[in-house]
């Protein structure tokens, strides 16, 4: 039967009383949120009734260059499966949580674990990848997507999901699906909520990228939940 993912972008508080219904109604296997503040994940993890991780990247309390003044902001990995330990890679960073200005005060990381249903191993990872401000790779990008894809290549068999903060079709994206097969389909032109996202571009940036020991199936996107569309597809291990 394999796993249903979720992979969403929550926008911080924003959005909650979207966010969680639509978590608790769709009754996914592993859900993989970028943007969430630490104060709100005791909240969502008890609402959709899943065990996880939070894990930080920066501390936006008090920080002028934000409207969410909110603490500790980064992923959150939760799953309602068997599942070893979730781990951390940091592929930019100095070490320990900044308070934010811009990109570079951030320390970004991909979190991954091993999932077990039926009998089968599913070995899943997400990333809030670096942010250029328009789209366009930067020094730091390109040096981050050789770290991740570096390290990603250490594994057998991997699902990558997440926010990647790069245009499909450009290099740093292209980068990826030279060893990951994206599986966004096509006709998806925009993974960005038009009416809730600042930006009016139609892009795709998030995705489930897979290795081929994994078939990804019914993959769609849901918009009307924050500024990211939220990707949905069910993964069977061959």
């Amino acid at each position: 039967m394999g796993i249903k993912l979720i992979s969403l972008n929550i926008e911080g508080s924003k959005h909650l009383d979207r966010v969680i219904p639509f978590l608790k109604k769709e009754k996914a296997d592993v859900v993989c949120l970028q943007e969430v503040f630490l104060k709100d994940f005791e909240k969502i993890k008890n609402e959709i009734s899943m065990k996880g991780k939070f894990f930080p990247m920066t501390n936006k309390n008090n920080s002028k260059y934000t409207d969410q003044p909110n603490g500790y902001e980064g992923i959150a990995f939760l799953t309602n499966l068997r599942h070893s330990h979730i781990n951390k890679k940091c592929y930019f960073g100095q070490g320990y949580i900044r308070a934010f200005s811009d990109a570079k005060s951030k320390e970004y990381i991909f979190i991954y674990s091993v999932l077990e249903k039926d009998g089968k191993e599913y070995t899943v990872g997400t990333t809030h990848f670096t942010w250029t401000p328009d789209g366009k790779p930067t020094k730091q990008q390109l040096e981050d997507c050789e770290k991740l894809l570096n390290f990603t290549k250490r594994f057998s068999d991997l699902i990558l999901c997440g926010d990647f903060n790069a245009p499909r079709g450009g290099e740093v994206f292209s980068s990826f699906t030279e060893y990951f097969r994206d599986n966004l389909p096509k006709k998806v032109t925009n993974t960005l909520d038009p009416k809730l996202h600042r930006s009016k571009k139609e892009v795709v940036v998030d995705t489930i990228f897979s290795t081929p020991e994994y078939i990804v199936t019914n993959v769609k996107v849901v918009d009307g939940l924050s500024d990211h569309k939220a990707v949905i597809g069910t993964i069977e291990k061959i």
